[in-house]
């Protein structure tokens, strides 16, 4: 029976293909599946392993875990053991992050098939069902949140002015999301009392949030997580500053972990902008660990900078405001991390979970289904694509496990 293809990345692989040749993290080093392993060590240790495999690191550690245990060879050097016992006394920590959730709809949107005609049908755990366990199996689920929950009505002139019943933040609660960003060109549609009274509801349903100036924490696992949100319309001196300053504070704050997740790029393009790659490129810089992006509606590529990941569109979710968008593609970024006894954080296993904004591909029925098979397949491939342009992306380090 053919089974699934599941891309993780290593960060062996990472150290692999990095431009500058240098080494993601100082030998020994953690691998996806929690393995620690110097490259260096094992190559000078053992020639013939070099003469059969060569000298790149992920060779030398395929080689290992295909043969090397079984003949009792070691991963790091003796001499190591003290560093190697601050290593094992590792915590792990996986968060999935998902894109633009829309619980409502636009001022003006009329005729059938709207979200809150499922809701009045399913009630609040209809929304995430098909998605429910794998945000329930993860540590921490971060998504964009378009448009404020709130009982207030649109004020802004705008198109599409969105907003949310404030009953549908079950819908958040029933998915196991724990965090949401409303950094968005959406939050402000039901005005600053709009705004207001959605962070006051998070904050009673237990949901964590950030936006613009507003940072948030979460503790799992002993791993300290910081997320923050921005609006990305325009990479300038402002925003810049916000990166500068927002990172470093949570980073003091003794965070393990800072997550950013902007909102920018062009609507409808498959392909991330100069500005929203200045932005994430700057984010890292400033001390990011990852950096995820929504607001195009359709997807786009994952780039590897700095060793870090970047998906700069994760595109629509449960998106209440469409109500049959003609590209239905999205997917689950999912990522583990791990601290170790020194403090260091190294990246484990990054999983992409093609998904589609719903079940049917005849309407949208808000609830993001996963795929597989062909769709699983197309949608990577899609993905690939929009990933050629970086010089080093996701798609250049996976790899395959059947």
């Amino acid at each position: 029976m053919k089974t699934k293809k599941i891309y993780i990345l290593t960060a062996a692989a990472i150290s692999a293909v990095l431009a500058n040749g240098s080494s993601v993290h100082a030998a020994p080093e953690r691998m996806a599946d929690g393995t620690i392993f110097d490259a260096a060590y094992y190559a000078e240790a053992y020639p013939d392993v070099v003469a059969e495999a060569g000298t790149d690191p992920t060779a030398l550690y395929q080689h290992y875990v295909l043969f090397g245990k079984a003949e009792n060879r070691n991963a790091t050097n003796p001499a190591d053991a003290e560093q190697v016992e601050k290593m094992e006394e590792v915590r792990q920590l996986t968060i999935s992050f998902a894109g633009d959730c829309t619980l409502g709809g636009f001022k003006g949107q009329s005729g059938g098939n709207l979200l809150r005609d499922y809701y009045e049908m399913y009630g609040n755990d209809y929304f995430f069902q098909n998605v429910r366990e794998i945000f329930a199996q993860d540590d921490i689920t971060y998504v964009n949140l378009e448009g404020a929950l709130t009982p207030y009505k649109q004020v802004i002139e705008k198109k599409y002015p969105i907003k949310g019943e404030p009953e549908y933040v079950g819908a958040l609660q029933s998915g196991s999301i724990e965090v949401v960003n409303l950094a968005n060109n959406h939050t402000y549609d039901c005005g600053q009392a709009g705004y207001d009274s959605c962070r006051q509801l998070l904050a009673e349903s237990g949901i964590a949030y950030c936006g613009e100036l507003e940072t948030c924490t979460l503790e799992r696992n002993g791993i300290k997580t910081g997320f923050i949100g921005l609006n990305c319309c325009g990479m300038n001196n402002t925003l810049a500053k916000k990166l500068q300053n927002l990172i470093p504070r949570l980073k003091n704050e003794r965070c393990d972990i800072v997550c950013v997740m902007f909102h920018g790029g062009i609507e409808r393009e498959y392909e991330s902008n100069t500005v929203t790659e200045a932005f994430a490129h700057r984010a890292i810089d400033c001390g990011a660990d990852i950096v995820v992006g929504a607001h195009p509606h359709v997807v786009q590529g994952i780039e590897i900078y700095q060793g870090k990941v970047i998906c700069y569109s994760l595109g629509n979710f449960s998106f209440g405001a469409n109500k049959n968008p003609s590209d239905k593609d999205t997917f689950i970024y999912q990522q583990t991390f791990f601290v170790d006894g020194t403090g260091a954080v190294t990246y484990g296993q990054g999983r992409i979970i093609p998904c589609k904004v719903s079940s049917t591909d005849t309407k949208n029925d808000y609830c993001p289904t996963p795929q597989t098979g062909a769709e699983y397949d197309r949608i990577m491939q899609k993905l690939a694509r929009c990933s050629l342009k970086y010089p080093v992306s996701y798609f250049d380090l996976e790899t395959m496990q059947w």
